[in-house]
């Protein structure tokens, strides 16, 4: 419970620094509705009182109006109430605006500051949809909690204070019969948290079914190979695994709420009983027997509120266990900003020098890399070349600082790639990744996506895009560079993947980085697109490090020189024509094997 409360402190902190004034306007609007019910109540009872006053006299002697100013009084009242609910809605709303925008802001600065790794680590992929998912709607309903909790004591405190007219152990039977609810519910919240923690993968899988039946992305295989009724099928299968336990959970809280509720029910005929029998014997009047009556039926149903506001609180609190722990994650990214930063050498003179480098993914233990020590000269253009899974992509993320080594390190001219101011780094490093993002905005934001630190370049857009040879393309659509490629918007237009991939492509060369890093930079044009594009790769290249990964040959020869990755290791280095000169290098096997699988 100290836990649970110190979330909700820490919540209520960043809400009040998030919109100071909206929160007192709250605040003044919960004392307010909380005073209202009683004067409600009151007023009900006095109008009774006069009502029955009057109607007592002889017929000659009545006035009406003696009941008047309390119709007046109570249509105030009336007015004041509906105006405040009024503005209530409508701080709330602005209110929750500033508060989403504020968390918001929250996550997506966490996300932007962690390293790429918790990307690919399973485990963290649970955390970070449990968190993402609790963070959209929990801190507005914690702080919304506790502003009902306020109003519902202010009002329970005052009908307190009508209810003990009746009898002192009116409140202690009240208390008695709401007790057990509260402790049934604060229970129910505790194994909620626990489940939805511990069917987090399950929640995700159903949540995956359904995204392979409904994302376009994945309409066209599932209609090529027809498994629209096999993923419906697990779906359907999951999703009802999913609902029963959680039904179960909810079936067992009813039931012991249900018992409950049946003393309550006795509870209220002896109070009930108690409050005629006082009428009946002529202590109390008509109008307090409609106070007490209505009193005791508010006050039972405010203090149900009070007890569920507190036992939502508590499983707030609880599921925010998931943000807090996502907001604690290491920012490598971020530490990087904060230490004493170097700029990025300009020009290179020296080159690129991995140092004894090892490394392995967060979620495998396996080497990738071992010991590697590897040096690319400034200027250079080097190939790397491989099997799939022998390290070559998994250098070129970690050129591009996406994982930084488990051991080792990997300098510029000698100064660390980690030391160097990330803005300076991005600035000088151009890269295209073979599993490219097809970005829905305009031909022009894809290009300047590239460089996006800087103003638009008119020219630099349209001289890049000539390079990666998809102008022509661009300047067929309507709209030309305004036009907004995809498919998931109206207006937008589609395009190949080899298009997509000479987009990608100009996205990279618009950087125009001292150093190039391409991940099958040609793997979906044809060979019409592939000849011109590596044409121009080597201008490109000419006086720049260049790092190419490919299983073309094509792209492969124009290299300076070649480095063969096997078994986390380089095995050989040399160019096209000194590597195929020895038929006994593993690249002449490499060769050897392609030739007799296309003869």
């Amino acid at each position: 419970m100290r836990k649970s409360f110190n979330h909700i402190k820490v919540i209520l902190g960043y809400v009040w620094s998030s919109s100071p004034v909206w929160s007192m306007a709250n605040g003044a609007l919960i004392v307010v509705r909380g005073i209202l019910p009683l004067m409600l109540l009151y007023l009900v009872k006095l109008l009774v009182d006069e009502i029955q006053f009057v109607a007592d006299l002889p017929v000659a002697e009545r006035d009406f109006d003696r009941i008047i100013p309390v119709l007046i009084f109570a249509g105030v009242v009336f007015l004041i109430n509906a105006l405040s609910a009024s503005a209530s809605l409508l701080v709330r709303e602005k209110q929750s605006y500033v508060i989403s925008d504020f968390f918001d802001k929250l996550i997506h600065n966490k996300i932007s500051g962690l390293d790429y790794g918790y990307f690919e680590h399973p485990d963290y992929q649970s955390l970070f949809y449990r968190a993402l998912n609790e963070a959209s709607f929990r801190p507005s309903r914690i702080f919304y909690g506790v502003m009902g909790l306020i109003q519902n004591l202010i009002t329970l405190t005052l009908m307190a204070g009508i209810l003990t007219q009746v009898h002192w152990a009116v409140l202690v039977i009240l208390l008695l019969i709401t007790a057990p609810v509260a402790l049934i519910r604060l229970r129910h919240s505790r194994k909620l948290f626990i489940y939805k923690r511990d069917n987090t993968r399950l929640e995700r899988t159903v949540n995956y079914y359904n995204r392979l039946i409904t994302a376009p992305d994945y309409a066209k295989e599932v209609r090529a190979f027809d498994l629209g009724s096999l993923f419906r099928e697990r779906y359907l299968k999951l999703k009802d695994q999913w609902r029963q336990s959680r039904f179960a959970l909810l079936l067992a809280q009813t039931r012991r709420e249900s018992l409950v509720q049946v003393l309550a029910a006795i509870a209220f005929f002896a109070v009930y009983g108690m409050i005629a029998y006082r009428a009946f014997e002529g202590e109390i009047t008509i109008g307090e027997v409609v106070l007490y009556f209505m009193a005791l039926q508010r006050g039972y149903s405010y203090l149900q509120e009070l007890l569920g506001r507190v036992a939502g609180l508590y499983e707030d609190s609880l599921f925010l266990d998931n943000l807090f722990e996502f907001l604690k994650l290491d920012e490598g990214r971020k530490t990087v900003a904060t230490t004493t930063m170097k700029s990025f050498p300009a020009p290179i003179r020296k080159g690129i020098e991995f140092r004894d480098v090892s490394f392995h993914y967060p979620s495998n233990n396996k080497w990738i890399l071992r010991n590697l020590n590897l040096t690319i000269g400034a200027g250079e253009t080097v190939a790397l070349v491989g099997a799939n899974g022998a390290g070559k992509s998994t250098l070129i993320k970690l050129l591009n600082c996406l994982y930084k080594p488990v051991e080792g390190d990997i300098t510029i001219d000698g100064v660390s790639l980690y030391d160097i101011d990330p803005k300076d780094r991005v600035a000088n490093v151009s890269v295209i990744f073979q599993d490219f993002i097809l970005y829905n905005v305009t031909a022009r934001e894809n290009i300047w996506f590239g460089k996006a630190g800087q103003p638009e370049d008119e020219a630099l857009i349209r001289k890049a895009a000539a390079d990666s040879g998809i102008d022509k393309v661009i300047e067929g659509f309507e709209k030309g560079y305004d036009t907004t490629l995809g498919v998931l918007f109206e207006g937008s237009r589609q395009m190949s993947p080899g298009q997509w991939q000479s987009l990608a492509l100009a996205r990279s060369f618009y950087n125009n980085g001292q150093i190039i890093l391409l991940d099958e930079p040609t793997s979906s044009l044809d060979a019409f697109m592939e000849a011109r594009l590596l044409k121009y790769i080597r201008t490109i290249t000419r006086g720049r490090t260049s790092v190419i990964v490919s299983h073309r040959l094509s792209t492969i020869r124009m290299a300076d020189r070649i480095i063969v990755l096997k078994d986390d290791n380089t095995v050989e280095t040399g160019t096209y024509d000194e590597l195929v000169a020895n038929p006994n290098s593993h690249f002449s096997n490499m060769l050897q094997t392609l030739s007799d699988a296309i003869r």
